[in-house]
């Protein structure tokens, strides 16, 4: 084998195409250090992107003909309406490794280097009761697979806290113009304590814009899992006041491996690069993953590659305090608020 290629398939349409620079950026970085570490055994990393779009099918697709032309590992940052879809069409073909977070379900053949919003939820609503003294809470999500398994578990969250949910509004992926002006006005009436949103990319910007057009933007935070540094640089300040959000990432975290990342990042691309965020870096985890799997087969080919054992999976990563994780491990969870066009951390858990 004269390169080991490593496809990193992204959607560059659709709400997550917002993350798409950052995440191609990231898994260049991460693709260029293996590379100057010397490779896999000596072969060459060789980094192929392809965009799959939004739709499962097209996803699918573009998964397959990936290793029909000589990919040996899939690293996805897509949405979960085609993960399962790819992880069965790629199981026994080549490892899948999946980036984002993502909700709870049966078992599949994805090797996750995000984790489960479990995890992220219950520490953040937590924090939400005490920092908002929150009882009572509305929640929106755009209407598509994630937020759809993810909020009632949220939901069932609040109520085993004694709290309640007023509403739950799915916005629709291609709302109509007034639907985010009809959402945040049925808010103003619902008067809720907190907003929690799974409203996924870009979706968050027209509701954040109509929100603070409706003059709420002072009086309800909005406490979110899946907005990140790219979404504020489409909001104004005033616009983005009190967003906070969770994440396991945010280009603020003052670990050791993140302050060496940014350092690194910034270097290899100047000042005018995409901004990192929780999105982007998972991609460079996931690169470093499929670079870990490779390593650990001590074979380049499939499908030795599928048969590897990832308890012995090491891999490099920016959001831990050390520079080297493993499938499984733990993860830290941040709590961010917006400030201009960055999160800055404000707890840990």
């Amino acid at each position: 084998m004269s390169k080991l290629k490593i496809g990193l398939l992204i959607s560059k349409s659709g709400p997550t195409g917002i993350w798409a620079p950052s995440s191609i950026s990231s898994a260049i970085l991460a693709a260029t250090e293996a590379n100057n570490r010397g490779g896999v055994f000596g072969t060459e990393v060789e980094l192929v992107v392809k965009d799959g779009g939004w739709e499962a099918d097209t996803v699918v697709h573009a998964a397959n003909r990936m290793v029909d032309d000589g990919v040996s590992v899939v690293v996805g940052m897509l949405a979960s309406n085609s993960r399962r879809q790819v992880s069965n069409a790629l199981s026994g073909r080549a490892p899948f490794i999946y980036t984002p977070n993502f909700e709870m379900d049966l078992p599949e053949p994805t090797v996750p280097v995000g984790t489960t919003d479990d995890l992220l939820l219950r520490p953040f609503l937590e924090w939400i009761e005490e920092r908002f003294h929150a009882r009572r809470f509305v929640l929106v999500g755009s209407d598509y697979r994630w937020p759809r398994k993810s909020m009632p578990m949220a939901a069932s969250m609040i109520a085993g806290m004694g709290n309640s949910v007023e509403d739950v509004l799915l916005r629709p992926m291609n709302a109509y113009e007034n639907w985010d002006f009809l959402a945040v006005e049925r808010i103003g009436k619902s008067k809720p304590d907190v907003v929690l949103s799974f409203l996924v990319g870009d979706q968050g910007i027209p509701f954040f814009r109509m929100f603070e057009k409706a003059g709420l933007s002072a009086r309800i935070p909005r406490c979110c899992i899946a907005t990140e540094e790219s979404a504020l640089l489409s909001l104004t300040q005033n616009e983005s006041e009190a967003v906070f959000a969770c994440a396991n990432y945010f280009a603020t975290a003052q670990t050791k491996a993140n302050r060496c990342f940014m350092e690194r990042y910034w270097t290899a691309f100047d000042e005018f690069a995409p901004m990192p965020n929780a999105y982007g870096q998972s991609c460079y985890e996931g690169i470093n993953c499929a670079v870990g799997i490779a390593t650990a087969a001590k074979m380049l080919e499939l499908p030795s590659l599928t048969m590897v054992p990832l308890s012995q999976v090491l891999y490099r990563s920016a959001r831990h305090d050390e520079h080297m994780t493993s499938i499984g491990q733990k993860q830290p969870v941040f709590i961010a608020q917006a400030k201009g066009n960055m999160f800055e951390v404000e707890a840990r858990f």
